[in-house]
Parts: structure tokens; C-alpha cells; sequence
């Protein structure tokens, strides 16, 4: 069973092995309305989910560590990172064994724009800002 645990949430449940993320998904909105940047879930049954990234830097992997957990087999313990600088977003794969790629194409280090959309494990994200 794989799973989403996004850091500092609460109110979720535990389903099999994994902390699942009690969310509803939200209708599609083309702006963040000044939430700064998110992403959201595009695939499989977290499809819809919506992530705010709120810290300077945001860890993505499947350490419950992290600040977004996906719990998959093909996702590292710490997998990426998502870095804020100046308002404009960049992703780095931190080495991961199955990498990381934004829009089909595997990346080492990558500046984010609207709707790029990132994999990493069985995980497709958008990223909006």
C-alpha cells in the first residue's frame, strides 16, 4: 500500500503500513491565489491532492522524516528537495537510485516553472506557483 504524509498535518489515518493523509481533493484551480507554490497529486488515488510548499527548502521522500512522504519502493528515504530562492523554485535529486525527471526527461537539478510535472517513483506531481 502505498501512501502521502505531508509534514505538519494532521488528522490522518493509518491504512496498511502507511500514514494516509485525510484530504479531499479540490477543484482545479489555474492560479495559487497567493499560496505561494503546490503540488498536486495527478495520478493514482491520491490524484487531486494538493501540497502547499511553505519552507525554504522542502524534502521530498519516503523517510516519514521528510516533508512530503511517498511511501513507494521506488522513492529514496530522501529522494529530492525543493529549494526557494528569491520567489523561484528549483528541484534537486539528491542521488536517488531511480532519479527524478520533469516532464519525461531525467534531471540532476531543474529551475521549476507552471506546470511542470515532476515523477519520482510511481508519484506524478504538477507544480504550479
Amino acid at each position: 500500500m502505498e501512501g502521502v504524509v505531508v509534514a505538519g498535518k494532521r488528522g490522518g489515518r493509518k491504512s496498511g503500513n502507511s500514514a494516509v493523509l485525510d484530504a479531499k481533493p479540490r477543484k482545479r484551480n489555474r492560479r495559487t491565489n497567493g499560496r505561494g507554490a503546490v503540488l498536486t497529486i495527478t495520478n493514482g488515488c491520491f490524484a487531486g491532492l494538493e501540497i502547499t510548499i511553505k519552507k525554504q527548502d522542502t524534502s521530498l521522500g519516503r523517510a516519514v522524516s521528510c516533508d512530503i512522504c511517498l511511501d513507494h519502493a521506488f522513492v529514496a528515504e530522501e529522494h529530492a528537495i525543493i529549494h526557494k530562492s528569491n520567489g523561484r523554485y528549483e528541484i534537486e535529486d539528491l542521488n536517488s537510485r531511480h532519479g527524478t525527471s520533469i516532464n519525461g526527461e531525467e534531471i540532476h537539478k531543474h529551475a521549476l516553472k507552471r506546470g511542470d510535472r515532476i515523477t519520482i517513483g510511481m508519484f506524478e506531481l504538477r507544480f504550479s506557483c
